[in-house]
């Protein structure tokens, strides 16, 4: 008899057990926003032909020039993914992203040396990216999470003076990472109240391919540089099952450039940074 009830208690502790970890089960998400896109890259130009900048400085041919790019734009994004449950110590999670219409901006290229505008263009960007996690659960709160990112981005610059907008050059990254970092879910998603969800992440590149409209044929593959992401969610459970919530998140991206020679030509792929910042509304649902 005794027996019996040790065997029943452990059951109903072990029942209970899962019934607390399963708080923690997968769940899906949806977002919509918009994203900030600063690009920047600095390279030192080679001048071909005498030319007078909009800044009215005069550029002799042969001579070289510190010079520095700068975009700023915001375009609509969208975000989806989910957490998947392993185990007790084990979730994935997945994160993807992508622009949805890409606006047009103003890029200026300045001269380093006093920061006035040397010439201008107009240009878009496009980004999509997919970010899968692993998670070590030290708890069902603090995760330490290792992954890899998949960045895709495509630039088009287009004549100021061409009102068909006829493109200058596309040029196209693609860039694989590895990530390391932490995770945060301070409880199960979508059951009651509040919920805050934080993550960082740092990583470096193991893959880098890159091409330009401007030489066709030619590939930039020095993957040297480094990511660094954090977002923050918080959102409520409107009733069991669906939560809605806002989320921000900023992503930096360095890149050291790579020069090569195409047709005899000295090619330079510039050092570049790549910065974003997103905000919008998410819901999550997680349906038993």
């Amino acid at each position: 008899m005794k027996k019996s009830i040790v065997v029943a208690c452990l059951l109903c502790i072990g029942s209970s057990a899962f019934a607390a970890d399963r708080n923690f089960d997968g769940y899906s998400y949806f977002a919509v926003g918009i994203e900030n896109f600063r690009y920047s890259e600095k390279f030192i130009y080679k001048v071909p032909s005498t030319f007078i900048g909009v800044n009215n400085k005069t550029y002799v041919k042969g001579s070289s020039i510190a010079v520095k790019s700068k975009i700023n734009v915001n375009s609509p994004v969208y975000l989806s993914g989910g957490l998947i449950r392993f185990n007790d110590k084990w979730d994935l999670s997945m994160d993807l992203a992508s622009t949805l219409k890409p606006n047009t901006t103003t890029e200026d290229w300045l001269d380093r040396g006093d920061d006035t505008t040397i010439f201008s263009n107009n240009a878009t960007i496009m980004s999509n990216s997919m970010k899968f996690l692993m998670h070590y659960k030290l708890t069902n709160e603090h995760r330490l999470t290792c992954g890899v990112s998949y960045i895709l981005n495509v630039f088009k610059r287009f004549s100021k003076e061409n009102a068909n907008n006829k493109i200058l050059v596309e040029e196209t990254s693609s860039t694989a990472t590895l990530d390391l970092g932490y995770w945060f879910e301070s409880n199960t998603a979508a059951k009651k109240g509040f919920r805050i969800k934080y993550e960082i992440t740092g990583g470096f590149p193991i893959y880098q391919n890159l091409e330009n409209t401007a030489a066709p044929g030619l590939t930039f593959t020095k993957s040297t540089g480094f990511n660094f992401d954090t977002s923050l969610y918080m959102g409520y459970t409107l009733f069991r099952g669906f939560e809605m919530g806002v989320f921000a998140n900023y992503s930096y991206m360095y890149r050291e450039g790579e020069t090569k020679t195409y047709n005899g030509q000295t090619v330079i792929w510039p050092t570049n940074i790549t910065q974003s910042v997103r905000g919008g509304l998410q819901v999550t649902w997680k349906f038993d």
